[in-house]
């Protein structure tokens, strides 16, 4: 599992884009798996529907950016994070459950919604392909702070590769389980020392 992050300057924008995206490599219509709160769906676009989840995602944003801070640099602002994380185009792909799974972990160790944090960023994971999750989230807290994402990136990669060993490692016992053949798995790696290990980016854009 590899992530991609990304900022942007609209979450409309950003979702609309990402709908585009979908439809044109021939996928499904894009859902959210995961969100901020439960029951959280993805409406179509230009819809009002779609309107509102907007509004809620950037309500802290809106709430605590000063009205005209950006003027000086149109179209510079960055304030939504967006996360891609893709599987390997030939791996057996992810259960929406197993997907949400992943996702908590990665807004968590990324810092935009750690674990307990009820002041914690809004974001929604949205299933884009068998093999690819799109992450976005407006980049203020509900008590007005920025979140900390300094690492972000490095944080993210971490917790996707512990994923990725504990996900490999489960595999391989059931298959020795089902062969009964005797098999060791090594312990899983601490942040530090997944950071540590370099893991090209080889994974194409998944399709469906």
């Amino acid at each position: 599992m590899i992530p991609f992050i990304t900022r942007y300057a609209n979450t409309l924008g950003l979702l609309n884009a990402i709908h585009l995206h979908c439809v044109n490599r021939g996928n499904l219509r894009p859902y959210a798996i995961a969100a901020w709160r439960p029951d959280v769906e993805l409406p179509v676009p230009g819809t009002a529907l779609m309107d509102q989840l907007v509004d809620e995602l950037e309500g802290p944003l809106r709430q605590f950016t000063v009205s005209g801070q950006d003027a000086a640099r149109p179209g510079r602002a960055r304030q939504v994070w967006q996360c891609t994380l893709r599987t390997h185009p030939g791996s057996v792909p992810l259960s929406d459950g197993a997907w949400a799974s992943a996702v908590s972990r990665v807004v968590a160790a990324a810092g935009i919604a750690p674990v307990g944090d009820e002041a914690a960023c809004r974001w929604i994971a949205l299933r884009t392909g068998e093999h690819e999750v799109r992450i976005v989230a407006p980049m203020m807290r509900l008590d007005g702070r920025l979140p900390r994402l300094h690492n972000d990136a490095s944080r993210a990669k971490a917790v996707c590769q512990l994923i990725e060993l504990e996900t490999t490692g489960s595999r391989r016992h059931a298959v020795a389980l089902a062969r009964n053949i005797p098999i060791s798995v090594p312990a899983p790696l601490t942040p530090a020392a997944a950071i540590s290990r370099q893991v090209p980016g080889r994974f194409p854009a998944a399709s469906r």
